[in-house]
């Protein structure tokens, strides 16, 4: 048993480090290269599997669809081209009005598959056991790994990598932009999607100049931003705003570390009837992090089968890198934006929170 407040004074192994102002974006040469290599392969396999994250967010799906739909467009009469998008669980609700969730499958079937691509979450290729599943094929396929993730490399894969990227749809961006490609406006929503979700309706600080400006083209192109924006931000249904209003009013500020934490139950979604994915626990995150004299916030949320998932979010000028103590608990994702999954059920005392 553990406070959850000991959480961040485990981060004192790290430091709270200041974020760094380094970012990591693979050479332009070398990127463009490998825009070209993706796009030959492409070409010449006809059956592919397009792998996501589990619980995808708007951006793998984004990055997914789009990716697909340029695959589809390749095919001719001749040569076929199959392309399914994989992910280990049902993606949210709140994503059908932006992707036909229909096309996702929940069931892993390698057979014939002659390229498996990972988008927005490399990490997946080891977590999800793909290395053994591979061996066991007489053809392995090809592996592609598309991401904006530090730390993401698959040895074995043709790794397209921008860590200075706001998201993995505007890396699908730019390769569909080297290759001419024209879009329509049904791929420029889907990469608008992921764009306008990982940047957080632009109000991220990885939103720079230049994805103002991809984000005008596809407007352009036939993207619209209020649709993505009532799908992500303004439909939420009275019982889901309920749950908001009762993890705002449990919010505990640890002043030693400035953690701002709050936490839902099992018990809490199912008196509300609503689901851990239409609650939407990472844009939670984000309000806590707006909290007056706060470095970064901490949202629990428990899940099914005895698990914990937990979101931690924080800005540029309060100067700490979640991503280390994500790390610390198995998880990932950026310095600003990171989370993580633990077993067990949170308790809150008097003196914090228990995990049992």
């Amino acid at each position: 048993m553990s406070d959850i407040n000991q959480i961040i004074l485990f981060s004192s192994i790290f430091r709270i480090l200041e974020f760094s102002k380094e970012f990591v974006f693979m050479k332009p040469n070398l990127l463009q290269e490998k825009f070209l290599k993706l796009d030959s392969l492409l070409r010449q396999k006809n059956n592919f599997l397009l792998v996501v994250h589990p619980s995808p967010d708007a951006d793998a799906l984004g990055s997914a669809f789009a990716l697909q739909k340029y695959i589809a467009s390749l095919a001719d009469k001749k040569t076929p081209k199959k392309t399914e998008i994989y992910s280990v669980n049902e993606p949210s609700e709140n994503l059908k009005s932006l992707f036909n969730l229909k096309k996702i499958s929940t069931d892993l079937n390698l057979s014939n598959k002659e390229v498996i691509i990972f988008l927005d979450r490399g990490d997946v290729y080891e977590k999800l056991g793909f290395p053994e599943k591979i061996k066991q094929l007489t053809q392995p396929p090809k592996i592609v790994n598309i991401d904006h993730h530090p730390q993401t490399n698959i040895k074995e894969a043709l790794n397209i990598r921008a860590v200075s990227a706001s998201s993995t749809s505007e890396i699908i961006f730019r390769f569909l932009e080297k290759i001419d490609f024209p879009l329509d406006p049904e791929i420029a929503q889907y990469l608008l999607n992921g764009i306008w979700f990982d940047t957080g309706g632009f109000k991220h600080n990885n939103t720079s100049p230049e994805v103002l400006e991809i984000a005008g083209q596809l407007v352009r192109k036939g993207a619209s931003i209020g649709k993505v924006y009532r799908a992500l931000s303004a439909d939420k249904s009275v019982n889901v705003l309920k749950l908001w209003g009762l993890a705002i009013e449990r919010v505990r500020i640890n002043k030693k570390t400035g953690m701002a934490v709050s936490y839902l139950t099992k018990k809490d979604l199912e008196k509300y009837n609503v689901s851990v994915q239409e609650l939407d626990s990472s844009k939670l995150s984000e309000l806590l992090n707006t909290i007056a004299d706060t470095k970064f916030s901490l949202m629990l949320t428990e899940r099914e089968g005895n698990k914990i998932k937990a979101s931690l979010r924080s800005e540029v000028y309060k100067k700490v890198d979640v991503a280390k103590i994500a790390q610390m608990f198995n998880g990932g994702g950026h310095k600003l934006a990171s989370g993580f999954e633990i077993e067990g059920k949170i308790k809150a005392t008097k003196n914090g929170l228990l995990i049992e």
